[in-house]
């Protein structure tokens, strides 16, 4: 028995409590009211982690994929993958991909030192963009023809708390996270242009910035497959339905860090094992009451991200859906479920200074797409989209919303194209699995396949602000 002694001291004594950060059932009086309060408390907490957190951990596992080495797709930390051809029904990093412009992938960690983006001359290239993207998928900056020219020049991604000097004649961009993701689109104007495409494309270089200007050359290291950063379920839906989740969150904010404003939350988040100063997530440590709450949390959180995905724009014209001037898209802010759903819709959208993008589900009578109709969508004339670069239809299968594997090899129609016009100036764009009879009309062809899809209208470096705030009238999606 512990000794005992009065106490003379002025100070507040040691308070002794029940603990309720781990409960167990037991046959106590009191244990079936801390039992449920302890499930309530890690199922509130654990819903807006998820939330909050959805972003980071569907960029790991997009990251995981890219590093691994067997991959298709397949990159070290800190350097491009540059795809030489635009993708097609085989791509797999992300949903969504663009099928008219060469991607180039690069994930970076900035903890050690910063890193060097080299962008080249790129001539009379009509588009190009590289988006920077911190861990939580926000756009950080976009250098890009519209923002710095076609000339050539060197920026220098820094990581939070980052002091050296800059080397003469770099520009600085500031991440807010240790880790990030630049994604480069380049634009070739047709088949003949792509070699050259691809010559401006591998030009862009990232270096650390120890090995700037310097005569050894810089050789990332291999990521090994018992890292943390590869130990990523393959599929979204594995990921993002099991307690897994919290332990690659865990990881994600361990690794980059938090944006500034972030560090209340993280306090909340400690409390069921997640944040930047908690040690590995384990789930078989946890007490019973927190694993049932945070269960709950992630099945609740899953139809959060995914209704909000569906339902982020609410608006419907002539059956596309146009962008809410109040929904972000490409930075976020505090509002995470708009970055949620975004991320699960299409990661790693762009900013509207860069595009806009405007997705179709229905037809102009409101019924679903599906392949096994034919459409036509009608730009008046003098209607089309009004851009400084070009714009893009393309179709993406359901529900995997990726590009379709058609004979053809068809999977989108843009304005680089050579378009028919009708006589009264309008284009008629033709959603069908056959070639239309017409062979000029082939560049108006849009091929379909059996089954329900989705069309996605992107404009890039729109000149109207109409098309970003929701008020331009988009064209009519005709069933026949």
């Amino acid at each position: 028995m512990p000794s005992w002694s009065p106490d003379f001291s002025i100070a507040t004594p040691p308070s002794r409590h029940i603990r309720i950060d781990r409960v167990e059932r037991d046959a106590s009086p009191l244990n079936e009211i801390l039992y449920e309060a302890r499930v309530l408390d890690a199922y509130t907490i654990g819903v807006q982690a998820y939330v909050y957190g959805w972003p980071a951990v569907e960029n790991w596992r997009v990251r995981s994929r890219l590093l691994d080495p067997e991959a298709r797709q397949h990159a070290p930390l800190n350097a491009f993958l540059h795809e030489p051809d635009p993708a097609d029904h085989r791509y797999e990093l992300f949903v969504t991909p663009n099928a008219d412009l060469l991607y180039s992938e690069a994930f970076f960690d900035l903890r050690d030192e910063p890193l060097v983006l080299h962008v080249p001359d790129t001539g009379g290239m009509r588009y190009w963009a590289a988006q920077i993207l911190d861990s939580f998928t926000d756009t950080v900056a976009n250098v890009s023809h519209r923002s710095v020219g076609s000339g050539p020049g060197d920026y220098v991604l820094t990581g939070p708390g980052w002091t050296g000097a800059l080397p003469p004649g770099t520009t600085e961009v500031r991440v807010p996270t240790g880790t990030g993701f630049v994604l480069l689109r380049t634009v070739f104007e047709d088949a003949a242009a792509l070699d050259a495409t691809r010559e401006v494309q591998r030009e862009f270089t990232l270096t650390p910035l120890s090995h700037h200007r310097s005569s050894t050359p810089f050789r990332p290291e291999a990521v090994d497959a018992d890292d943390p950063r590869r130990a990523v379920p393959a599929t979204q839906d594995e990921l993002s339905t099991s307690l897994t989740f919290f332990t690659v969150l865990n990881h994600a904010l361990r690794e980059g860090g938090i944006r500034p404003g972030e560090e209340g939350l993280m306090h909340l988040f400690a409390r069921i094992g997640v944040g930047p100063a908690c040690e590995a997530f384990d789930v078989d440590a946890l007490d019973s009451a927190t694993r049932e709450g945070l269960a709950r949390a992630v099945a609740d959180g899953w139809r959060l991200v995914q209704a909000r995905s569906a339902t982020a724009r609410t608006r419907l014209r002539n059956g596309w859906i146009p962008p809410q001037p109040d929904a972000q898209t490409g930075s976020y802010g505090h509002d995470y479920l708009q970055r949620a759903g975004v991320a699960h819709r299409g990661i790693y959208a762009n900013t509207e200074a860069e595009y806009a993008a405007l997705p179709a589900l229905l037809d102009s009578a409101g019924r679903p797409l599906d392949g096994a109709h034919r459409y036509t969508v009608r730009f008046a004339a003098g209607r089309l989209p009004r851009v400084d670069a070009y714009w893009s239809i393309t179709l993406y299968t359901l529900p995997a919303r990726m590009l379709l594997d058609h004979p053809s090899g068809r999977t989108t129609v843009n304005s680089l194209d050579t378009l028919v016009h009708n006589e009264d100036g309008s284009l008629d764009i033709h959603i069908q699995p056959e070639e239309p009879d017409d062979p000029a009309l082939r560049p108006n062809w849009l091929p379909s396949g059996p089954g329900p899809f989705q069309l996605i209208l992107r404009a890039y470096r729109p000149t109207d602000p109409d098309l970003c705030h929701g008020e331009w009238n988009p064209p009519a999606i005709d069933r026949h």
